[in-house]
Parts: structure tokens; C-alpha cells; sequence
């Protein structure tokens, strides 16, 4: 990995991670409808057994990948767009890390075979109990992103958190 994709990616975490920290009580799984100039496509996010490099089974459906539905503010024509989901799972962040597991992202159901990004769960755990890992793009699709998982307010639960954009610079 490049220094500059390091940097960046870190940059991209931090980001990610004032955002997620800073938001509302993280509610179950949502309804995430994109709704801009074009619909696009949901993309299947799992946490799976084994690792990137060997897949298992899906443990934990997630919420679908989605860009934000609504108008544009800022700088919306230059700003690159992210998509995002936020799942409570039924697994605790401690019964995760003892296992091998991944977080898989799909181009979409219809091509649920296509894999665009993923990373192996696992890492040093914040204080506040969280873990931040990066998704790797995978098939040269042009996407990578970050997970956040921290323990779910019940203490039964964890809520993830999953974030991609395209990689800057990419073709297409």
C-alpha cells in the first residue's frame, strides 16, 4: 500500500469515525432507499466466516449499501459520494473478534458473486471498546471503505457501520 492510499485511507477513517461517533443512538437495521438524480443500485454488505482471501459462509446479512437519498448541499457537485450502512447485529463485538471473520461487500444482489471490497475483522480495539477496520478493493472495482463496530447499547449486540466510496483517482 502506497503512502498516499495509506494517508488517505486514514484520513477517510478519522472522518468516518467523528461522523459515527457524533451521531444519534444507532438504530437496527434501516430502510435505506436511494433516492438521487439516479437510483442506485443496493449493494449486499455480510459479515462472513474465514477471512477476505478465503470467504465462509454469511454470518450477519447487513443493511444494504446506499448512497444518501436526498437534495444535494455543499460542494454536491465535487463532493465524491460515499454509500453506507448501519446494522445492529445479535453477535457481541468479543464473540466477533474470537472467531475468523470478514466484512464482504457485493456489486449488487444481482450479481451477488462480484466482490468490491472487503477486509478481516480484527485489530486494536479503541478504548471505548470500538474496532475501525479498512475494506480492500477487490476485483478492481474502484471502491474501498471502513467498518466501524462498537458494542451495541444492549451489551448483547454490536452496530456496524460500513462506508465506501470510490478510490480517488480511479478510472471510470
Amino acid at each position: 500500500m502506497t503512502a498516499r492510499r495509506s494517508a488517505l485511507l486514514a484520513g477517510s477513517a478519522l472522518a468516518l469515525l467523528s461522523l459515527v461517533s457524533s451521531a444519534v443512538p444507532v438504530a437496527t437495521a434501516q430502510d435505506a432507499t436511494p433516492v438521487a438524480e439516479e437510483a442506485a443500485t443496493a449493494r449486499p454488505v455480510h459479515i462472513h466466516s474465514g477471512s477476505c482471501a478465503e470467504l465462509g459462509d454469511v454470518v450477519a446479512p447487513l443493511t444494504d449499501l446506499a448512497a444518501p437519498a436526498g437534495e444535494g448541499a455543499g460542494q454536491a457537485d465535487s463532493a465524491i459520494q460515499a454509500e453506507s450502512s448501519v446494522t445492529n447485529v445479535p453477535l457481541t463485538l468479543e464473540a466477533i473478534l474470537g472467531a475468523n471473520y470478514a466484512i464482504n461487500a457485493h456489486l449488487s444482489a444481482e450479481e451477488i458473486g462480484t466482490y468490491i471490497a472487503c477486509g478481516d475483522i480484527g485489530g486494536a480495539v479503541e478504548a471505548n471498546g470500538a474496532l475501525i477496520i479498512g475494506l480492500a478493493e477487490d476485483s478492481d472495482s474502484g471502491y474501498t471503505g471502513i467498518a466501524y463496530l462498537a458494542p451495541g447499547a444492549d451489551g448483547a449486540s454490536t452496530d456496524v457501520s460500513v462506508f465506501i466510496a470510490p478510490v480517488i483517482g480511479a478510472a471510470g
